[in-house]
């Protein structure tokens, strides 16, 4: 198995699967890689003890044997590059798995291949090192119109270790999580992992009102919701919208507090400008403005993140950007 990419999600994944595999390996960006030098790598589950890993690691495809099963875990803004990469190596039959947040990644991949597994992950992963991972433990829904063989045997290994769902339609399973990526801005414009106990009422209403409006835009595209464990249904996403703030704030604040940092806020911390927002809030607004859907919150935080990415990232209170979507929502 090769997986391409070194990111949280990836070395959770790797790690669940290592004993079922003969050989792991990973393609990173660059030969100063912890994993090359190292050959190995560490996770930790929940609340379990640090495990370690050996994996073998290049920066070069050339260098790595051909695999049976490629997972690819890079940003979707790198996918074009990274499929012509494999492509290149192995062929357009090489099975490959997408562990990747946002739905254009889908048409990308069935177009390079004729083998893709939809492996959409319901879990907050971390880095704490370029070779360390923690991982809040959550569901993984896979799904493929092309593969049901690669589906069933990562069905069988993962099952061991975190909850599996099989889904019919990748489509449907895609855009419901992208329900749940859509407050992965506004996490990122207020600080939220540093100001956990900030506004929470106001963030509460955002975060409710960005994902009700990517549940009603999804209904009118057709989409059918996918209901996994421990994952919001979309009636419960209306009541945190309708709901007093007294009865869903202290829901809301818990099940925050236990959510680890997401790959956008990461990749602002790290100083980068290039993100998945135009996959994610930038997607929805656009096929929002198709269905002529009202999406006022996505609107503002997705032009909002535009511009306060570049200019230095200072973190939001959630009170000033409330009142700040509510002048531009007329709400």
């Amino acid at each position: 198995m090769l997986l391409v990419g070194s990111g949280a999600v990836n070395l959770s994944v790797a790690g669940w699967l290592h004993p079922y595999v003969q050989e792991l390996s990973f393609l990173v960006r660059t030969s100063k890689s912890e994993l090359i030098d190292k050959g190995k790598f560490r996770c930790k589950y929940g609340d379990a003890d640090w495990q370690e890993f050996t994996c073998m690691a290049s920066s070069e495809i050339s260098e790595l044997s051909i695999p049976d099963i490629v997972v690819i875990g890079v940003k979707s803004y790198a996918l074009a590059d990274v499929s012509a990469k494999i492509s290149s190596a192995f062929g357009a039959d090489i099975p490959v798995v997408s562990v990747l947040n946002g739905v254009r990644h889908i048409q990308v991949l069935e177009q390079t291949f004729r083998h893709v597994v939809l492996a959409t992950i319901f879990y907050n992963a971390y880095r704490v090192s370029p070779s360390e991972a923690v991982v809040v433990p959550g569901p993984i829904a896979l799904s493929s119109s092309t593969d049901v063989k690669t589906v069933k045997q990562l069905r069988q290994a993962l099952s061991h270790s975190t909850p599996i769902k099989v889904i019919d339609n990748p489509n449907d399973v895609a855009h419901c999580k992208l329900i749940m990526n859509l407050g992965n801005a506004l996490q990122s414009i207020v600080g939220y992992h540093d100001n956990r106990s900030r506004d929470v009422p106001e963030l509460q209403r955002l975060t409710a009102n960005l994902m009700w409006e990517g549940v009603q835009v999804l209904k009118k595209h057709g989409i059918k919701e996918v209901k996994l464990p421990g994952v919001p249904s979309w009636m419960l996403i209306k009541l945190a919208v309708i709901l007093p703030s007294f009865i869903v704030v202290p829901i809301f604040n818990l099940k925050m507090k236990a959510l680890a940092i997401n790959s956008m806020a990461q990749d602002v911390a790290n100083g980068s400008e290039e993100t998945e927002l135009e996959d994610l809030n930038g997607y929805l607004v656009e096929l929002a403005e198709k269905l002529q859907v009202d999406v006022p919150y996505n609107k503002a935080i997705y032009q909002t993140f535009k511009k306060w990415n570049v200019i230095g990232a200072q973190p939001i209170k959630p009170s000033v950007l409330l009142s700040r979507i509510n002048s531009f929502s007329n709400r």
